[in-house]
């Protein structure tokens, strides 16, 4: 009398199967990982330009104590324009009220947006915020963004050489279409 079976007994099958399944099974696990990975890193690389973004566009409002002049107008209209694309909907609303009263020709109080931008640009940056009782004066344009190139220190084109801040993305001419 014969207990238990011997290898022969075993079925081919009965050993592929489970193997294949299991990398099967370890085949799709890999692949949802990298799918939410790149998941991840894109949504990184997304929050990082939108907070370079802001900062510049905070720098180009906020750069200096001293107020703005007419002088101003295309680089408040800029950084306006940024934090419409990338602020918050505040944010994306005090800068309308902002850019309205640019084209009624009237000057433009953002004081309420730098605050604003300050405020949330420190938080989402992991600093402390400015305790109220410290009083800042108010805050006005920066060097304008035309006058630092290249290398200039904060500028959007930093280290993007000839294209630099200022760059547009114009539609190719005719016959120099890319393939």
């Amino acid at each position: 009398m014969r207990f238990g079976g011997g290898l022969d007994d075993i079925h081919p099958l009965a050993i592929i199967v489970p193997v294949a399944v299991t990398i099967a099974l370890l085949l799709v696990r890999l692949f949802i990982l990298l799918r939410v990975r790149h998941k991840r890193q894109r949504e990184n690389r997304q929050e990082t330009e939108r907070l370079r973004s802001l900062v510049v566009a905070y720098r180009s409002l906020a750069g200096s104590f001293t107020p703005a002049g007419a002088e101003h107008r295309t680089q408040l209209e800029e950084a306006l324009a940024d934090i419409v694309l990338f602020g918050s909907l505040k944010q994306v609303e005090m800068a309308a009220t902002c850019a309205h009263a640019l084209v009624r020709g009237e000057n433009a109080d953002c004081q309420a947006l730098i605050e604003e931008l300050r405020a949330d640009l420190r938080s989402q940056l992991g600093l402390e915020a400015v305790p109220p009782e410290l009083l800042l004066p108010p805050s006005g344009p920066g060097p304008s963004r035309l006058l630092r190139g290249p290398g200039g220190g904060g500028a959007r084109g930093e280290g993007e050489g000839a294209r630099g801040a200022h760059a547009r993305w114009r539609p190719p001419e005719p016959g120099n279409t890319p393939r």
